[in-house]
């Protein structure tokens, strides 16, 4: 069945022509996005698109904005229960709150019902597409799947492996981390809306063996995903160079093993080095920006243009549960927050683009997602600006870079109207 939604539509167009995320964007005050067997048909003006939509059914959303669903580049599944603990710094804080966390996902029922929550917040929030990092246990990577096909959600997920320097109920051999991800490869990956990562959780907690093996993995298919940390605080640096003493710097760790390429995804990367952020540009890896959680640990300020002036392809993450959100409106607001104090502010038209089609292509998922491009998976969120009186108050007569700006600095799940994945809205399930 053909369906209509209509309201403001916004995304951006695929046009590699220009950088400019002004002149990519598309805009209709009066819009129309038509969807048939979760694909996009069209999407353009009402007026221009009415007789198409003849027969369609439609939903008219009347003011309300439609734009492409978000995308959420770096998060943990099993971390919720550690969002908003008090006073550390990253190791400390992984010692004294995350590690007994994800340790709880060893059981199969409390790993299925977390994790459930997990990506209710998510939806709840317009987030449609997340590279998830699981626990080191077979039930948590296993929920994380099973329930995100129950709701045909776009998911690259691992199992993360650690070897050392964790709690010992945490650590896996290297061996057995590896015949964890061939399982799930085996049964998840590629498989409807999923796709797998190799995840090493970071240096620190990975032997050379452990890494030597994700990296053996990671070549023996040439559609995986890696992603892992880097450089998010600088005691970490200090920990990674005692650990690997022979490598120039934390990024030739993972050089070294072969763990760089168009389809490695590394977490903050706020501290590298201008050596570093060329071998990253010139290997086509990508950085995730999680600008929420590097304030919440008091981790440091990255550099959002400075990585683009390197050619860098970013991507946003709100990096629950050190990032205390789920609304990656809010982790815009933050990343704004952190580019100010760094003396060159983010405009809402890159902000925007980062999570919808910009974090498409990172993710290298742009073919299918991202924009409302004819013959895409039509994930979409509905905004509803007059959901909060403030923001509601703030953008009545303002331009579209005004609204987006206003929607990224004061919005959160309140505005968020109704989430679509392929064409059909989610609600919450049992």
């Amino acid at each position: 069945m053909l369906k209509g939604f209509r309201g403001q539509l916004f995304d951006f167009a695929d046009n590699d022509s220009t950088d400019n995320t002004v002149a990519k964007h598309r805009y209709y005050a009066d819009g129309l996005l038509l969807v048939e067997a979760g694909k996009v048909v069209a999407a353009g003006d009402y007026g221009a698109l009415a007789s198409q939509a003849a027969n369609a059914e439609i939903m008219d959303y009347g003011t309300c904005l439609i734009m492409p669903g978000f995308v959420d580049a770096h998060v943990h599944s099993v971390q919720t229960k550690a969002i908003a603990s008090y006073g550390k710094e990253l190791l400390d804080w992984l010692e004294s709150y995350v590690f007994p966390a994800e340790t709880l996902f060893e059981q199969p029922e409390y790993a299925r019902i977390h994790t459930r929550f997990f990506l209710e917040q998510l939806l709840k929030n317009g987030t449609t597409t997340a590279a998830v990092f699981s626990s080191v246990h077979a039930a948590a990577a296993e929920a994380l799947f099973e329930e995100a096909l129950k709701l045909n959600m776009c998911i690259i997920g691992g199992n993360t492996w650690m070897d050392r320097n964790a709690p010992e109920e945490l650590c896996q051999s290297a061996e057995s981390s590896y015949e964890l991800s061939e399982q799930l490869i085996e049964k998840y990956h590629n498989y409807q809306r999923l796709h797998f990562a190799v995840t090493p959780r970071y240096a620190i907690t990975s032997s050379p063996d452990s890494l030597q093996l994700a990296a053996q993995l990671f070549a023996s298919r040439h559609d995986l995903y890696l992603q892992t940390h880097i450089s998010e605080n600088l005691k970490e640096i200090e920990t990674v160079h005692h650990h690997y003493p022979n490598h120039h710097n934390y990024l030739d760790v993972y050089d070294n093993f072969g763990l760089l390429s168009s389809r490695t995804l590394l977490g903050h990367g706020i501290h590298l080095t201008e050596k570093e952020l060329k071998r990253v540009a010139d290997s086509k890896t990508k950085v995730v920006h999680c600008p929420s959680s590097n304030l919440f640990l008091g981790s440091g300020l990255l550099g959002f243009y400075r990585m683009q002036r390197h050619g860098i392809e970013l991507a946003m993450g709100s990096d629950v549960g050190a990032g205390t959100s789920f609304s990656m409106l809010q982790t815009l607001q933050d990343a704004y927050k952190v580019s100010a104090l760094k003396g060159e502010p983010l405009s809402a038209m890159d902000a925007f683009y980062a999570i919808t089609l910009g974090g498409a292509k990172a993710l290298q998922l742009d073919a299918l997602i991202g924009n409302f491009d004819k013959g895409k998976e039509a994930d979409f969120v509905v905004i509803d600006l007059s959901k909060d009186e403030l923001i509601d108050y703030r953008t009545r007569d303002t331009s579209l870079e005004e609204l987006l700006f206003a929607l990224m600095t004061l919005g959160d799940d309140r505005v968020i109207k109704a989430t679509y994945l392929m064409g059909e809205r989610w609600t919450y399930y049992d």
